[in-house]
């Protein structure tokens, strides 16, 4: 089993250093620690291993971004007692000092939702940075490793991009000149930004042969060649195509995805690339609770979740743990949680993009773009999703206004916890149909651009 403790050496060298080392890199005096310098200047296969490796791994710290969106679609919540914050601001409550799109000192300003996932870009950058400086590797094995470095630094760059809405964000960090970061793009531009640094990705694994100069966890099992990380790069280009509104480029992309509509198991709906988790050395699932775990620490299923579901919706048992006492904490007592968190066991792989997503995008584009069968194929591929989760066939109205509400309906169950619903009532301009009666708080458009980014710009500005 491929995982992450068998490459310790150089994995996150691209995070490790402080601005002082990239301007003076330090001298190499450990051949297990080198410094930054020596893996930039004609790196072995070695060294790119261990880069891609940490790149892997640094895709997976966004992962309280899930938990921060939920929050705000109100389909979890967090109870998180040992800090206010997680109920003040993640919820909005009444007597909260600032709107989320004001506050600037806000406590989901930074942490996961918009500084890992730069982390990870910027290791990204590193690793393209280093194969660009090595003549270790043939022109097709290069291909392979910035197609790869590139698929996942676009994937990451969405989840600011969700977070800061109309703020837009940096997209071109500059890894080498770290003190002269990208200028701020428009939402629209820079999302159009990411989806060409995913096609340039999706070009450089087609031109990069047969396999990889590199390996992958198990957690790529089945995607672990140029073609089958096209497959991925495809499907994460499908998710983007949406939040576009291209409704016949998500299409496209789907042809050349992973996507199978003919799934009848919740094994086939769950297939896709994955975060792994070792435990020992490497961390743990950061989604596993202990049964019946404190209730000052523990992601709950919103009982608003629970009893809006339709009857023998198997996807409650799947995604969650029934309690032997409801959680509950004096913040929220209007909230008796009877359910937990309880997908994964500690080193369960988490899927960061899956067949399940692919096939509510196939149905939300077929219904957006609404011409000739294109109701009837969305119905269809819901269907998929209700008859694998134990329901029956779609028995509503065949239009489109009706089906983008099944569409989204099953998106909440399908994709729960995985931080979608207030995204997709964001872009359909929903939020106000987020029921927010249990906590009274207010659902946030966007978050306010974090303080540090503001006083960067000042700092930048006055020199």
């Amino acid at each position: 089993m491929k995982k992450f403790t068998k490459y310790l050496a150089i994995a996150g060298l691209g995070l490790s250093f402080v601005a002082c080392d990239l301007i003076d890199p330090a001298a190499v005096t450990d051949p297990n620690s080198p410094s930054e310098n020596a893996v930039l200047q004609n790196a072995t296969k070695s060294d790119i291993q261990n880069l891609v490796t940490g790149l892997e791994a640094e895709n997976r710290n966004y992962n309280t971004v899930w938990t921060l969106f939920g929050a705000f679609g109100r389909d979890l919540y967090y109870f998180g007692t040992s800090d206010p914050n997680f109920f003040d601001q993640w919820l909005q409550l009444p007597g909260n000092p600032a709107p989320d799109a004001e506050d600037n000192h806000t406590f989901f300003g930074d942490g996961s939702a918009y500084e890992s996932p730069y982390g990870a870009v910027r290791q990204a950058d590193f690793l393209i940075t280093a194969v660009n400086n090595t003549d270790q590797l043939s022109d097709a094995e290069a291909s392979g490793v910035i197609g790869f470095a590139n698929t996942l630094k676009a994937y990451q760059l969405i989840w600011p991009w969700h977070h800061q809405g109309t703020n837009g964000i940096r997209v071109d960090l500059n890894y080498s000149d770290p003190l002269n970061p990208g200028d701020f793009l428009s939402q629209s531009d820079a999302l159009t930004r990411i989806r060409a640094i995913l096609d340039e990705a999706n070009t450089s694994l087609g031109n990069a042969g047969s396999s990889f100069v590199f390996e992958l966890t198990d957690g790529f099992e089945n995607f672990d060649t140029p073609a089958t990380m096209q497959e991925v790069n495809r499907a994460i280009a499908a998710r983007f195509a949406v939040y576009a509104g291209d409704w016949g480029g998500a299409l496209t992309a789907l042809d050349d995805s992973f996507l199978n509509l003919n799934a009848t198991t919740v094994a086939e709906l769950k297939a896709g690339p994955a975060h792994v988790y070792a435990g020992g050395d490497d961390r743990t699932n950061p989604f596993y609770y202990v049964p019946d775990a404190a209730a000052d620490r523990v992601i709950v299923g919103s009982p608003n979740w629970v009893n809006d579901a339709e009857a023998n919706d198997d996807r409650i048992d799947d995604k969650l743990d029934l309690r032997t006492a409801p959680a509950e904490v004096s913040e929220l007592p209007l909230v008796s949680a009877d359910y937990q968190e309880g997908r994964y066991g500690q080193t369960d792989a988490v899927p960061f993009i899956r067949n399940e997503e692919l096939i509510l995008i196939y149905a939300e584009a077929k219904i957006n773009r609404n011409t000739g069968t294109d109701l009837v194929d969305a119905v269809d591929a819901i269907n998929t999703i209700r008859n694998i989760w134990g329901l029956p066939d779609y028995s509503g109205a065949v239009t489109q206004a009706a089906l983008l509400d099944e569409m989204l309906n099953q998106r909440r169950y399908s994709l729960w916890g995985e931080g979608h619903r207030w995204v997709d009532m964001r872009r359909y301009d929903r939020l106000d149909d987020i029921d927010t009666s249990l906590d009274g708080g207010r659902v946030p458009t966007q978050v306010a651009r974090p303080q540090g980014e503001l006083d960067w710009e000042d700092y930048v500005g006055s020199n």
